[in-house]
């Protein structure tokens, strides 16, 4: 089989099973929240339920993303994958079934979630640890810009799909759709050969494998400081997401316009993810900070307000910048620190970005309650601007560079 250069990954046997595994199981797992929150309000639920079923499921996540780090580590990452693939199938299978009974209920739909983010919390780590089990280091931008593509365009093709299924069927449906999907994906990673195994650190106590991990990243305070920066980035970007909606309501377009500013950022995000196939900056910490500063362009348009074209524009360029930079930052992280550490360092990375988000999400209103949207929205353009252009002054961000031989690593500076 001829793939293009920029898909020259696919002919890895064992990455193409991986590539496939996770874009069926993204594509079920993108129709489950407008499925889930359709179904709740079908079974006679609320939107308060809504909200604490999807608060079970990022709690769930978050409260065990440590423990799925060490684990991820300590076992193959292989089966950890199949692992949280059969304990989500399982789940959304029994929810399917109990919907098309009609027994279901709120407290179910919040704990098949909660059990669902803790799978998650297994799952995310292992699953950007893997990688460089099956491709070569030189090829862990393009494996890891197709994965992301790929997520990104399910993120687009899953909610219409669970909208058609809503439309001719029923919310059981898209759940079983969901639970089916995970189930090929268990069996597409069963016939998975990684190339290698890594080295596997010796056993010690839980809380002493969680220390060792995230040492690693203490040690290297710059790459620390580049982790909490970005987590700054995560907290004030939340504040578009809901501040947005508001400033489109007060005689801005309201939901027609919102919509189709969104619909311009998620085609900003898969043109983001083509750019990740190709480009491969020589300092990858230097370019990922730098054009992250584009992310302040919705929240400063959205502040004024510009016109409606001009803030799906700057939504488009910066969508386009978040998943170049993803895939960027997680293949520098995957060849900065010894593979028998990386789950445990995922597992921080991810922690830290899925605090500060919702975080931003609840500080919103009651920050532009206090000083008002437009000010609100300035200042939060300033939080996702500024700290990623100082970050760059510090030498151990600089050192990070890409050899001529396509790997990463550290040029100067190691430790400063």
């Amino acid at each position: 089989m001829v793939f293009p250069q920029s898909l020259s990954t696919l002919r890895e046997r064992p990455y193409r099973l991986l590539w496939t595994a996770r874009g069926v199981s993204a594509l079920g797992n993108a129709m489950i929240p407008v499925t889930v929150v359709f179904a709740i309000l079908r079974s006679g639920g609320s939107a308060l339920d809504v909200g604490l079923v999807l608060t079970c499921q990022a709690v769930g996540q978050v409260a065990m993303l440590p423990v799925g780090g060490v684990w991820a580590d300590r076992l193959s990452r292989k089966l950890v994958l199949m692992a949280t693939d059969a304990i989500q199938a399982i789940c959304y299978g029994l929810l399917a079934v109990l919907t098309f009974l009609q027994y279901v209920a709120v407290w179910q739909f919040a704990v098949t979630y909660t059990i669902a983010g803790m799978a998650s919390a297994f799952f995310t780590p292992a699953s950007r640890a893997v990688i460089p089990e099956v491709v070569r280091a030189e090829q862990l931008q393009p494996a890891n810009a197709l994965l992301g593509l790929t997520d990104s365009t399910t993120k687009v093709v899953g909610p219409a799909l669970a909208a058609l299924l809503l439309a001719i069927s029923s919310p059981g449906t898209a759940i079983l759709v969901n639970a089916v999907s995970f189930l090929l994906s268990f069996v597409l990673l069963a016939r998975m050969r990684p190339h290698r195994q890594p080295q596997r650190s010796e056993r010690q106590n839980f809380l002493a494998d969680l220390r060792d991990g995230w040492r690693a990243v203490a040690q290297r305070r710059w790459y620390l400081a580049n982790l909490l920066t970005w987590g700054v980035w995560n907290f004030a970007i939340a504040f578009f997401f809901v501040l947005g909606p508001v400033v489109m309501q007060d005689g801005n377009g309201g939901a027609t316009a919102w919509s189709a500013i969104m619909v311009t950022g998620s085609v900003g995000s898969i043109v983001g993810g083509l750019a990740a196939l190709h480009y491969r900056p020589r300092r990858p910490l230097v370019t990922a900070n730098a054009v992250a500063v584009l992310g302040a362009g919705p929240l400063a348009l959205l502040a004024r307000p510009a016109p409606v074209y001009a803030i799906a524009i700057a939504v488009a360029v910066a969508f386009a910048m978040t998943s170049l930079v993803n895939e960027v930052l997680a293949t520098t992280q995957q060849q900065l620190f010894p593979e028998e550490l990386l789950a445990r360092v995922s597992s921080l990375d991810w922690m830290i970005s899925m605090l500060a988000m919702p975080a931003g999400y609840a500080a919103a209103a009651p920050v532009a309650e206090l000083l008002g949207m437009r000010t609100t929205l300035l200042v939060a353009a300033v939080l996702i601007g500024t700290p990623c252009l100082l970050l760059n002054l510090l030498p151990g961000v600089r050192s990070v560079q890409r050899f001529p031989d396509g790997t990463i690593g550290i040029a100067a500076f190691a430790n400063r």
